[in-house]
C-alpha cells in the first residue's frame, strides 16, 4: 500500500515539473515574439522617417519652376523676356527664389517661395538707368545660353545640378554673366563675358 501512494506521489511530482518547463518555454517564446514585435515597429518607424525626408526634399521647387511661376503671374512667356537674376537666398529662415527680368522697358522683381512655390512679394518698376537696360539688351549672349557654357566647361548636364545664382551684370566695362550651381555637395562659379560667351573666370569650393 506505501508503494502505491510513493508512486502516486511521484508521478504527481513529474507531472508538475512538466507543467512548469512548458510554462517557462511558452513564457520565453512570448517574450520571444514580443521583442521582435518590438524590432518591427522599430524598423517600421525608422522607414517611415526615411520615406518622409525623401518627400520633403521632392516637394522643393527648381529654380526654372519658380521662373515659371513668375512668368505666368506678369502673363509673359521666356521668349518675351530677358532674365538678369535668379537666385536662390534664405530670409528670416524662410528659403525662397529671387527672380528678376526686363519687359517692354520694365523690370519685374519677384521673391518666391522655394518650398510651396507661393509669390511672397513682386515688384514692377519702370528702368530708370537706361545704362543697365542698353546693357541688357545688347549681350550677345542669353543667359541660358551663360548656364549652358558654364555646364559644357564642367562635364555636367542640367539634370544634375542645382542653379543657385545667375545674373547679368557689368565691371570694368565688361558685360558679364555670374553663373553659380551646386553638384555633389560643391559649388560652381563661373564669369561668362555676355557678348563673346568667354569664361572670364570659374571656381570650385
Amino acid at each position: 500500500m506505501k508503494k502505491a501512494k510513493l508512486a502516486a506521489i511521484m508521478i504527481i511530482i513529474s507531472i508538475s515539473l512538466v507543467g512548469c518547463n512548458n510554462s517557462g518555454v511558452s513564457n520565453s517564446g512570448a517574450t520571444n515574439e514580443s521583442t521582435t514585435n518590438q524590432n518591427t515597429t522599430n524598423q517600421t518607424e525608422t522607414n517611415s522617417g526615411i520615406t518622409n525626408n525623401e518627400v520633403v526634399g521632392a516637394n522643393k521647387i527648381t529654380i526654372d519652376q519658380a521662373k515659371e511661376i513668375a512668368l505666368n503671374h506678369a502673363k509673359l512667356t521666356a521668349e518675351q523676356v530677358s532674365f538678369i537674376r535668379t537666385e536662390s537666398e534664405f530670409d528670416d529662415g524662410i528659403e525662397k527664389y529671387n527672380i528678376e527680368f526686363y519687359y517692354n522697358n520694365q523690370k519685374y522683381d519677384y521673391d518666391i517661395n522655394a518650398v510651396n512655390g507661393q509669390i511672397i512679394q513682386y515688384d514692377l518698376e519702370g528702368v530708370i538707368n537706361n545704362s543697365q537696360n542698353n546693357l541688357n539688351s545688347t549681350a550677345n549672349i542669353s543667359i541660358e545660353q551663360a548656364k549652358e557654357i558654364a555646364l559644357n566647361h564642367a562635364n555636367l548636364t542640367s539634370n544634375q545640378v542645382i542653379f543657385s545664382r545667375t545674373e547679368l551684370d557689368y565691371d570694368n566695362g565688361i558685360q558679364k554673366y555670374e553663373v553659380e550651381f551646386y553638384y555633389n555637395n560643391r559649388e560652381y562659379s563661373y564669369e561668362i563675358n555676355a557678348n563673346t560667351g568667354d569664361i572670364l573666370g570659374y571656381e570650385q569650393d
